[in-house]
């Protein structure tokens, strides 16, 4: 029952949650599920004995991404910004993995509760739509587009279990958010269900098609020319730092670290935590290994699942062509969970009292590895928060001895650079201080976007023309 509660808790609160995740929140709900699954496979390991499934041939791909996508942060320029995020990839991996092998009445209630957060991040929506008027500026889940996916994921399933209303308040949530993302999803949903259905329902279903192709055109014809023209420049740069580092990436979330480098001075240079693509995006950032067992497992699963829950899956698919909400880790991790289709194999598996042993020691091991570097960072958290006082109150000399510990890590010292010099700027007399430390953090990272770019304001004044010159010269030899 235990890997029941942990998925309940985490599928129901994460949405709701999302808007103001901090790192210790995203850490609870990531030790909340890699917790449950181990605890779970431990007592059956134990007991009855583990799920065949659970070591099936198509598993394979689930925990070669992993690995890939794990090795993509540990070999990343920017791990010191990006290490916590991979949890998130890892806390969806384990809900797929793991969800096929809960029973019928862990998953009913599993279901239940799904419904009961998507009632309450429409509550929320109607909330701060009318009454805290801010629901266009901090939507639950922190943007529209995301909002507006999580709403069309959630319509398939709310249909299947004769959920009318909150099928129908999830459709009003989503004309609310006025995605046009989310409008291109819910039509490709719509088309491969009617496709499936060509031969049993005839004409009139090919008129239906018909109709869905015309609502497409006229979605697309809306499409203003500012949006396309930000995506097709955010795809450029995610496909540019693939090119760079087309086998490991640069590790998971790091392409809002990264996209600075790639932009080039002069072109359309919007900024985007995401790349609005999350093939893309998920390529750049995990390198091409990772993504081809990735997306091999994401549509072999996808083609394998039964149901109107199917097109939930489809939905969330073809949003991801257009935009970034399976990059939301709420969103991601429902996806994650609608996506597993529930096992039909009764075989099971009893390792050895030695193997389950020397299991459970190795996973001690990584568990205490990942707490020693979480420590880690939340003691860098606090820190900086010190150091930002120290700042504020006119003494540098005391914040840089506040992140002092940070600067002789090799994982934390490129944040710590960053921020010294960040506090630097803001004291126009610390101009020169702060280009030593970016200068410094350059050394560290070359794809470090936020040095280059204050460099090139700090060295922009009068007197400067040397190294400004230079710095130009660097970046082009630097990212080409």
């Amino acid at each position: 029952m235990i890997l029941g509660y942990i998925f309940c808790a985490v599928l129901a609160l994460a949405p709701a949650l999302q808007a103001v995740f901090d790192l210790r929140l995203q850490l609870a709900f990531q030790y909340a599920v890699l917790l449950g699954c181990l605890a779970w496979a431990f007592l059956r390991a134990f007991g009855e004995g583990l799920p065949a499934g659970l070591l099936s041939r198509h598993m394979y791909p689930l925990a070669g991404a992993a690995a890939f996508s794990l090795v993509a942060v540990v070999l990343s320029p920017l791990r010191g910004h990006i290490f916590g995020e991979w949890g998130n990839f890892a806390a969806g991996l384990l809900i797929l993995a793991f969800s096929p092998f809960l029973n019928k009445e862990e998953r009913e209630r599993t279901d239940t509760v799904v419904a009961w957060a998507a009632w309450l991040v429409f509550a929320v929506s109607f909330l701060q739509a009318f009454v805290l008027k801010n629901f266009s500026s901090n939507p639950p889940l922190t943007n529209l587009n995301a909002l507006a996916l999580f709403s069309v994921m959630m319509i398939p399933p709310a249909l299947e279990g004769r959920r009318w209303k909150l099928a129908g308040a999830m459709i009003v949530l989503m004309v609310w958010t006025q995605s046009l993302g989310a409008a291109l999803a819910l039509l490709a949903a719509a088309a491969f269900y009617a496709a499936a259905r060509l031969k049993s329902l005839g004409r009139g279903n090919a008129a239906l098609l018909g109709l869905l192709a015309v609502l497409g055109a006229a979605v697309f014809y809306g499409l203003q020319a500012d949006s396309v023209a930000g995506r097709l420049a955010w795809w450029r740069t995610a496909w540019d730092m693939f090119a760079a580092r087309p086998l490991s990436g640069f590790g998971a979330a790091s392409f809002s670290w990264a996209q600075g480098v790639f932009q080039p001075a002069g072109a359309f240079r919007e900024q985007s935590i995401y790349a609005h693509n999350y093939y893309l995006e998920f390529l750049a950032e995990n390198g091409l290994p990772a993504a081809l067992l990735w997306f091999w497992a994401l549509f072999a699963a996808a083609r394998s699942r039964a149901g109107l829950v199917k097109y939930s899956v489809i939905a969330a698919l073809a949003h991801s062509l257009v935009d970034f909400g399976l990059s939301v880790p709420a969103n991601f991790w429902l996806f994650c969970y609608l996506l597993a289709s529930p096992s039909e194999e009764k075989g099971t598996l009893r390792p050895s009292r030695s193997a389950a042993a020397y299991a459970l020691a190795l996973a001690a091991l990584l568990l205490i590895s990942a707490g020693g570097l979480h420590y880690r960072a939340l003691a860098f958290e606090k820190a900086r928060g010190r150091a930002l006082a120290a700042a504020m109150a006119g003494d540098p000399a005391a914040a840089e001895a506040e992140l002092r510990p940070a600067l002789a890590s090799r994982l934390f010292r490129g944040p710590a650079l960053d921020f010294l010099g960040r506090v630097s700027l803001t004291a126009p007399a610390s101009a020169g201080r702060a280009a030593v430390y970016y200068e410094m953090a350059l050394l560290e990272n070359v794809y470090d976007a936020e040095a280059w770019r204050a460099l090139r304001r700090v060295y922009s004044a009068p007197g400067f023309e040397r190294q400004a010159g230079e710095l130009r010269r660097r970046r082009t030899e630097a990212v080409k």
